[in-house]
């Protein structure tokens, strides 16, 4: 009897052993993770740091990504991985400039390394394509779910999406890294227990554009099944970037790189350490870290295999799109950021106030898409339309706020998903976000504990970076 009882024990412990495996072999390699737990308890299996590509270092700076060489041994992922990127949502005294060259990493986590076929979703980050990483959405409340749960990481600023607008850097190279990363996953997500054929592709702002973006490029058909684009479409006008050779060259000089032809400048800022190229950024923020997206995607119909052939604009309007159902999204808020930046001290109101001519076209990102014969009436009705016959300050932050939204997010999120949704056949939703919690992503950035509003990002599954 005892025995029997023994028995009994050692088989249950013998099984909980073989459910939590953390080895998976794949056709290229050996990957080894570790057990962790959501916020509920349940345990799962995550793997931090999966290489999908070759580092893009070197040579292989500013070029196309490779697929990741197969390795020998056993791969330890248990490393949180950030691409080097220029972010202003660093604190005080701390370098804004962080993160390493190698960086083109996923990180995967599954509930049990089994046949399950778990339905997917692959999470890409925001940041206005120059910060951010796949880090910081961790996996602790949506693996209460029977999903696999994938965050990428790409390419950002300069490193990822810089262009010399011919053949020589076309440019979208970040978001190339992202075909890459759905390619691996498509490929490999089965031995994880994720479904291959039931992919879903989300991100929130540059993330969400991102996700939207893809549905767009005949490169990447075929890799995912259904899009959620959170507080971030193609249309937003911080997404496609203006004037991409020049803000090149603006770097290269500042960095004793010539000019003289695109080729020889690449190979000098190749030359140039990736930390000095990501600290130049700064040369094209006038006023604090706006335009917020200096470097971004392009229409880059220079490469031989563009991502972007033409406007997203003309490609939404002519249907050129694949046909996947699709949900969209906004908060109520959604102009925290940048502007709650803006009311943590009393003189970014004031200048914003006193130099409005000179602030709002970087603010509002229409620096280079206005011609500057009309720029002035621009910046009146705006004015006029949102402040009246009012001053900026504190007693009108709201108005601001309503004004960063509508120009930076609302109006265009609005649009994209009118023209998405009349250009497939398979159905398109879109939500809007209005609760706040007790605390909000405003207080660290407007270092105060006012409601403004539901800020962007409110709505994400877990993120760990703005806990």
């Amino acid at each position: 009897m005892v025995s029997n009882v023994i028995l009994i024990i050692c088989y249950e412990i013998i099984a909980s052993v073989q459910s939590l495996t953390t080895h998976v072999t794949l056709p290229i390699g050996e990957l080894s993770g570790y057990i962790s737990t959501t916020r509920n308890g349940k345990e799962f299996v995550a793997f931090e740091g999966v290489p999908y590509a070759k580092p893009p270092i070197g040579a292989l700076r500013f070029e196309e990504p490779q697929p990741v060489d197969q390795w020998g041994g056993v791969f330890k992922t248990n490393v949180l991985h950030k691409c080097i990127q220029y972010n202003h949502y660093t604190p005080p005294g701390k370098d804004m400039v962080q993160g390493e060259e190698d960086c083109l990493y996923l990180n995967i986590y599954t509930p049990e390394l089994d046949k399950a076929l778990r339905d997917v979703i692959i999470y890409i980050h925001g940041g206005a394509f120059m910060f951010g990483s796949g880090a910081s959405y961790g996996p602790y409340t949506i693996l209460d779910q029977n999903i696999v749960f994938v965050t990428v990481n790409y390419r950002l600023g300069p490193l990822g999406f810089l262009s010399t607008e011919d053949k020589v850097v076309p440019g979208n190279n970040g978001l190339k890294d992202q075909i890459l990363a759905l390619k691996w996953v498509s490929d490999n997500i089965k031995y994880f227990g994720g479904n291959p054929c039931s992919i879903t592709l989300t991100g929130m702002s540059a993330g969400g554009a991102s996700a939207q973006l893809h549905s767009l490029s005949p490169l990447s058909k075929g890799l995912f099944h259904r899009g959620i684009s959170q507080s971030g479409t193609v249309l937003n006008p911080w997404v496609l970037v203006e004037n991409s050779l020049e803000k090149t060259k603006k770097i290269s000089l500042n960095l004793n790189c010539t000019i003289s032809t695109t080729r020889d400048m690449i190979a000098c800022l190749k030359e140039r350490k990736a930390y000095d190229i990501v600290a130049s950024v700064n040369l094209l923020m006038p006023w604090l870290y706006n335009p917020i997206s200096p470097f971004g995607v392009v229409v880059d119909k220079w490469s031989t295999k563009p991502f972007l052939k033409e406007h997203p604009y003309k490609l939404l309007l002519e249907g050129r799109i694949n046909d996947l159902p699709w949900i969209f999204s906004n908060v109520a808020s959604e102009g925290l950021y940048p502007a709650a930046d803006f009311i943590a001290k009393t003189q970014y109101l004031e200048e914003i106030d006193q130099f409005w001519d000179d602030l709002i076209p970087h603010i509002l990102d229409f620096n280079h898409t206005v011609d500057i014969n009309d720029r002035s009436s621009v910046l009146t009705k705006i004015r006029e339309f949102y402040f009246q016959n009012m001053s900026v300050s504190e007693a009108t932050y709201g108005n601001l706020i309503k004004m960063v939204s509508d120009r930076l997010f609302i109006t265009d999120i609005e649009r994209a998903a009118k023209l998405h949704s009349i250009s497939i056949q398979s159905p398109v939703y879109y939500y809007y976000f209005s609760y706040r919690g007790a605390h909000s992503k405003s207080e660290l950035r407007s270092l105060t504990n006012n409601d403004y509003g539901k800020v962007y990002a409110a709505y994400l599954i877990n993120c760990d970076h703005f806990h």
